[in-house]
């Protein structure tokens, strides 16, 4: 929502730069004047002595005829006009309405300034009353006007700030629908099985295997929300150890390839030299298998997953590429939320129990240690799935 224009009475930090505004600037009038005046007498001063020194005559005492003490006067007068020591007439006193006009001019120009200064500081305290109140979509980076200060750029910091927040608010508000949705389906099967149970003692053995089945699920995926709960804790540590990053992918596609076995489908992966990084060996392996798991559901019957590992410059590369039918374009940034499922997916989640949760796992180890994670679709068909490891931070 937009904000309204600041109006009625000003706050305190308005009438404090005003008055500090309005008595520095008298202040410094009354002194520039000073300084001025007293110069000008100065100047007057030593001018009288020049010319009492070259001119005695002029000054001498015992002049009684008045006319005569008003041409010395005038003679004077004109040597100092000569000596540019004084103006050729006399300054006048200036009128009061000259003095009242230079107050209110200052104080027109200290209210401005004043006005200017604490007019973003009320939008900003308005706009944090707003955001206390839950209105999380409130931004002052209009009501700025195009400041370009460091006003402005506490306005664009609050801007981002509400952004983020609201950011959060709505991802978690997301979770718990999700949350909800995804546990109502198996809650539903158990409360099924168990009536057939009371009802047919004869399928009791069905029912208590189905509710095995159910009850298996219902783990995994708390236990999937935990562990995505715990990458998202700010609390969460890392235990870093220097290991190296071929042996880790090298294990993880080695029992892939054994849960292959029996299927059309395969992984391949080719070491390079040791790349040595400083990681969390369990979170980084855990979002490197949801990656390699999440490539091997997908690909094509008959189709290979290809796995790379390689060190370009200042980063650390993997690649994990299938021959799936990839992921709308529009969809690319979204495959990494959690519960997120793309047509695909949502044919193959029944049949393989998933979640939506690996790549959102994923993505969080991966920004746990300093990195990124990327999709994208591959020719002829197929998606890649990039994760870059910075190695300067790695390697501390």
């Amino acid at each position: 929502p937009r904000l309204p224009t600041a109006s009625g009475l000003m706050g305190r930090l308005f009438w404090k730069l005003l008055f500090g505004f309005w008595l520095a600037l008298i202040s410094a009038s009354i002194i520039v004047g000073a300084v001025v005046n007293n110069e000008r007498d100065r100047a007057r001063a030593e001018s009288t002595r020049a010319i009492l020194s070259a001119n005695p005559e002029l000054f001498a005492d015992g002049i009684n005829n008045p006319e005569q003490r008003h041409q010395l006067r005038q003679l004077r007068r004109e040597l100092r006009m000569q000596a540019g020591l004084e103006p050729p007439h006399r300054p006048t006193r200036q009128p009061y309405w000259l003095w009242l006009t230079g107050l209110l001019a200052s104080l027109a120009f200290s209210a401005a300034i004043a006005w200017y200064l604490a007019k973003p500081i009320r939008h900003l305290r308005h706009a944090l009353n707003q955001v206390a109140r839950g209105k999380l979509d409130t931004r002052v980076a209009f009501a700025m006007n195009g400041r370009r200060d460091e006003l402005a750029d506490l306005g664009a910091a609050f801007d981002q700030m509400a952004q983020q927040l609201q950011q959060h608010i709505e991802a978690q508000k997301r979770l718990l629908h999700d949350v909800s949705h995804e546990l109502r389906s198996p809650l539903a099967r158990l409360q099924m099985a168990i009536g057939i149970a009371h009802q047919t003692p004869s399928a009791i053995q069905d029912s208590l295997a189905r509710i095995e089945s159910e009850s298996e699920r219902l783990d995994a995926l708390i236990g999937e929300l935990l562990t995505l709960s715990r990458l998202e804790s700010t609390q969460a540590a890392l235990q870093l150890r220097r290991i190296d990053l071929n042996e880790l992918v090298a294990s993880i596609v080695d029992d892939a390839s054994y849960e292959l076995a029996d299927t059309t489908k395969s992984i391949d992966f080719i070491a390079a030299a040791p790349i040595m990084a400083t990681v969390d060996e369990t979170i980084l392996g855990r979002a490197i298998e949801n990656i390699v798991r999440n490539a091997i559901k997908f690909t094509a019957e008959g189709s290979t997953v290809n796995v790379t590992l390689q060190e370009q410059f200042d980063q650390i590369r993997l690649c994990v590429m299938d021959a799936g039918p990839g992921v709308a374009e529009t969809d690319l940034t979204r495959v990494f939320e959690p519960f997120y499922r793309s047509e695909a997916a949502a044919l193959k989640a029944h049949a393989h129990h998933g979640y939506g949760l690996g790549l959102a796992i994923a993505q969080q180890a991966t920004k746990m240690h300093g990195g990124t994670l990327m999709a994208k679709n591959i020719q002829p068909h197929g998606l890649c799935v990039t994760l870059t490891l910075p190695v300067l931070s790695n390697s501390v």
